[in-house]
């Protein structure tokens, strides 16, 4: 008696490699449409000036129409200088 091995799954290699691409563009969809929402979420935000450099790009930008709040800025941004200076060496 002769024996027939057949693999245990029916699926050919072109179906897996496809099935396998389904799946990468799927997940690359739906990263996309992550990446997407989140820049949405983030655009109804205001933004905040995180570091002195940007209060000062802040000042630069309002003391054509607005001097005293451009100085207001400046003072904020030199303040936080001074601070981060003392930090460095405390």
């Amino acid at each position: 008696m002769s024996m027939v091995l057949v693999p245990a799954t029916n699926v050919s290699a072109t179906a897996t490699t496809a099935r396998s691409f389904a799946v990468s563009l799927v997940d690359a969809t739906a990263n996309a449409l992550h990446k997407l929402a989140t820049r949405i979420a983030e655009a109804g935000r205001p933004y905040e000036p995180r570091t002195a450099e940007e209060l000062i790009e802040w000042a630069n930008s309002y003391e054509a129409t607005q001097p005293s709040y451009a100085a207001d800025l400046r003072a904020a941004a030199l303040h936080a200088q001074e601070i981060a200076g003392r930090a460095k060496y405390n």
